[in-house]
């Protein structure tokens, strides 16, 4: 028996991150004979000196186990957890944190280049260090992002800090470990910053600049701490130098030119005490790092009718490319992304007005050459220089948030199997710091429907936690001035239509997202830290409603509603189903779900917390108008036989989904399974509707309609683009026309991921894994063999341990079925014959 995944607020080892409020997890694995924890002890120490052991614990939560300690600022802190299972087998394991600046005030101060703003600076300091110190530390915040240098080497493995954030409420501060970095004798700091997201472009149709802020700035102090004891500070401040960096251009829509030529400049200018206008405090990171996650070479060199030089790197991914290279000073070479070739041709006019360009102007010297302060969104670079190139110096890299994979599904079709990577690969392109609508084109935004839809879907697939956690703060920190509304972009953009806010679903994810994150990984914690802005989107529909009297149902406003549906007659995006019903339905789903929450957190508190009386209330309150809403619901969108008087697919997946007509859900499925049949076995769902569709068939007895739908090779479909060689999740059904030609609409980016929610129908229902209680400490299987699949095998490393089902459908007409429990769950066996059994950890093997 051994303990794994040992994290503090749901990240390994953490570093300067938001340590507040506190809260420890861990896994058993490798326990062989041992079925659950019967105990724990968890201790936490600031060198020898013990701050918290909570003894042997029965009701110690290995998912979430809070812990309230006064922490100091820049300190690092051991903590431990040891384990005694059932058997009395024992495991132990430590693991640290480390604080970063916290609330302490700061020394060094806020500086600007003297120089233009539209220069791309680098802020430059030297010192001395009379012995190399044992331990050193840099805080730091650069605006818009960074990259820090110490005597030439590039200071961590991350990009893009500090992130994209609403600078609005905070600037995150990142914490590097620097003790390897310095040297005796005399040192160097190099700040290069770039416009990035704070100042540059923004926004489609043009985008806007300087939203946040109309120059570049940084702040940061370097400390360095001696055997002795003895500390030395380096701040930044006057005597800090600028001049202009090697990047003369850099945008994140347009991309980067760097002139190497300019590197040896020494034409240092002064700096100048600046503070941000406008802008949040200073505070420790809630963004997890950006860093480099995979690498693709060059699958096939293109010359083109054009005779044009294109690589295809083979997969449509999120980053940039890099190359070696040794060319005659003033050679420049260009790369253009893009994501599709058409007639044979390179083409990225999907990509609007995005350039998304890198351009490089050697200085006859060898170098490795990357961009710094940009991404890409891109299979295909179209490569331009009058110098030989080979394709062996290029690499492309994958860069995302730092979260890794926990789920897989493999199936016994290839194209099913494609599918899966498809909606995998829109995920991880898509979570850049921000779930972004895109990568790729004049827009990237964190689109909160988008998210919302997907949400379910995105936990399964990956850790997302601590990713989330980041993102529900800057959508808490909009609320804050928008009366409790969700906008439709977190970080909110002050201009334009982005700008807008309250519109159904996108403002839901202000309520689902936390409430899946919830149920995935079972954290009270961050439930309990979400929870006032969930209450704050509920409260804010409540208000606006019932100023216009009559029963509780939303009566007016702008709703995305089904987004991109095809079952409008009338021409444009906008679905076919009611949006005022689809509104109303979330918002009794929200109401319901602020009463299931609140049950929640009063189980995971203790009885002389003052807030169990507030939860407590809320439960009542929240489930009384849940109720109140369902009613009108009923007595507004259904007919006197409790049919859905929405008669479109959308409108009866709601229907089921959202349980509006419990007594009546089988024959809602009769209609929706018909309303497929009657449409050629296609659906013409949007975003909200096909995230709710094949489980909507599945739960009301019309598993085989709804894998027919996953099957179907035909626009529209799933496999449609399957077959056109996609290899990420499109924005239309029809994205791409079967002869290969982009289509005429005017939004047509190939990596969206929100048609890729059937990924959680994949998990829940076709290979049968959902929790029955949050984070998977108790689960139900109820896999739905289809022998058109052949067989299913999903394997899926929960919070609580890794799950492991496999079903195959033999010659014979038997199904043969395996299932794995991990130490310390149970699950709830159900069978498509109806019998079930219970299963405690351990390895089971069945045929039906």
């Amino acid at each position: 028996m051994k303990l794994t995944q040992l994290r503090v607020n749901h990240i390994e080892t953490p570093m300067g991150f938001q340590i507040n409020p506190l809260s420890f997890s861990w896994k058993v694995e490798e326990a062989d004979g041992a079925k659950y924890q019967k105990s724990a002890r968890i201790m936490v120490k600031k060198g020898k000196d013990v701050l918290f052991d909570s003894k042997e614990e029965e009701s110690a939560d290995s998912l979430d186990y809070p812990v309230d300690l006064s922490l100091s600022p820049r300190t690092r802190y051991q903590w431990s957890v040891c384990v005694t299972a059932d058997n009395q087998e024992k495991a132990a394991e430590e693991s640290w944190f480390e604080t970063g600046k916290m609330d302490e005030p700061w020394q060094g101060k806020w500086i600007t280049p003297a120089l233009d703003q539209s220069v791309q600076p680098i802020l430059a300091r030297t010192f001395d260090v009379h012995k190399k110190p044992v331990k050193a530390r840099l805080y730091l915040c650069g605006l818009g992002i960074y990259e820090v240098y110490i005597n030439g080497k590039k200071v961590g493995n991350e990009f893009l800090a500090p992130g994209y954030h609403s600078y609005d409420f905070h600037l995150q501060v990142q914490t590097y470990d620097v003790t390897d970095y310095l040297e005796r004798g005399k040192n160097e700091i190099r700040i290069w910053l770039g416009d990035g997201w704070f100042k540059g472009r923004l926004g489609f149709d043009g985008g806007y600049t300087n939203l946040y802020g109309d120059r570049c700035y940084a702040i940061g102090e370097l400390y360095m701490e001696q055997d002795d004891g003895t500390e030395t500070l380096l701040c930044t401040d006057e005597s800090w130098k600028s001049k202009a960096s090697p990047i003369t251009f850099s945008n994140i829509y347009d991309g980067e030119i760097y002139d190497a030529r300019l590197e040896d400049e020494d034409n240092w200018k002064d700096v100048r005490i600046c503070e941000p206008k406008g802008c949040g405090v200073l505070s420790d990171r809630y963004s997890l790092p950006i860093v480099k996650k995979e690498s693709f070479q060059v699958q096939e060199v293109i010359r083109t009718p054009k005779n044009e030089l294109v690589f295809d790197f083979g997969q449509n991914l999120t980053g940039w490319v890099e190359f070696d290279c040794d060319f005659p000073a003033g050679t420049q070479i260009k790369l253009t992304a893009s994501e599709i070739m058409q007639d044979g041709c390179f083409y990225h006019d999907n990509l609007r007005t995005a350039k998304t360009e890198f351009t490089y102007i050697s200085n006859g010297k060898k170098a490795h050459v990357r961009p710094h302060f940009t991404f890409y969104g891109f299979r295909y670079m179209k490569v331009e220089c009058d110098c030989t190139v080979d394709q062996k110096d290029f690499t492309a890299y994958h860069l995302r948030s730092d979260f890794d994979q926990t789920g897989w599904i493999e199936t016994g079709n290839q194209k099913v199997n494609q599918l899966f990577s498809n909606a995998l690969w829109s995920q991880k392109d898509n979570f850049l710091d921000v779930p972004t609508d895109c990568p790729q084109r004049d827009e990237r935004l964190g689109w909160t429907g988008d998210a919302q839809v997907f949400s379910e879907t995105a936990c399964y697939n990956m850790y997302m936690p601590a990713f989330y956690r980041k993102y529900l703060w800057d959508m808490r920190a909009e609320q804050s001035i928008l009366g409790g509304s969700v906008p439709n972009v977190v970080p909110r953009l002050k201009q334009g239509m982005v700008a807008e806010h309250g519109s159904c679903p996108w403002a839901d994810a202000g309520v689902i997202i936390p409430w899946n994150v919830f149920l995935h990984y079972g954290s009270r914690t961050l439930l309990q830290e979400c929870y006032p802005g969930m209450k704050a989107w509920i409260d804010c529909e409540r208000k606006k409603e019932e100023a216009l009297g009559g029963p509780h149902l939303i009566k007016d406003g702008f709703h995305f509603a089904d987004w991109l549906a095809l079952d409008n007659e009338q021409p444009g995006p906008f679905g076919a189903t009611d949006p005022l019903y689809i509104a109303s339905a979330y918002y009794y789903q929200g109401a319901k779900i602020i009463s299931q929450a609140a049950k929640m957190l009063t189980e995971g508190i203790r009885q002389e917390d003052p807030k169990i009386c507030e939860y407590e209330k809320d439960a009542k309150e929240y489930g009384r108008l849940a109720e109140e809403i369902l009613q009108a619901i009923q007595t507004t969108y259904f007919d006197e036989n409790g049919c859905c008087v929405c008669k479109t697919q959308t409108g009866s997946a709601i229907a089921v989904e959202f349980g509006l007509m419990p007594e009546k859900q089988k024959e809602e499925g009769e209609r929706l399974e018909e309303r497929v049949r009657r449409n050629g076995s296609h659906l013409n769902t949007g975003f909200v509707g096909t995230t709710l569709l094949c489980p909507a068939l599945t739960h009301t007895g019309h598993h085989t309609t709804a894998v027919d739908l996953l099957l179907n090779e035909e626009f529209p479909g799933w496999l449609y683009c399957v077959n056109l060689g996609a290899t990420t999740i499109w924005e239309r059904w029809n994205s791409v026309l079967p002869d290969g030609k982009i289509s005429e609409e005017g939004m047509n980016s190939l990596n969206h991921y929100s048609y890729g929610s059937i990924e959680a129908w994949m998990y829940s229902d076709v290979c049968g894994i959902r929790p029955s209680r949050p984070g998977f400490r108790e689960a139900v299987i109820e896999p739905h063999p289809d022998k058109r699949l052949k067989y299913a095998e999903c394997t899926l490393d929960t919070a609580a341990g890794r799950y492991t089902v496999k079903w195959n459908c033999q010659n014979d007409g038997n199904v043969t079925y395996e299932v794995h429990v991990p130490f310390g769950a149970q699950a709830r066996m159900k069978f498509p014959d109806g019998k079930s059994e219970k299963l405690t950890a351990g390895t089971y093997q069945f045929v039906r």
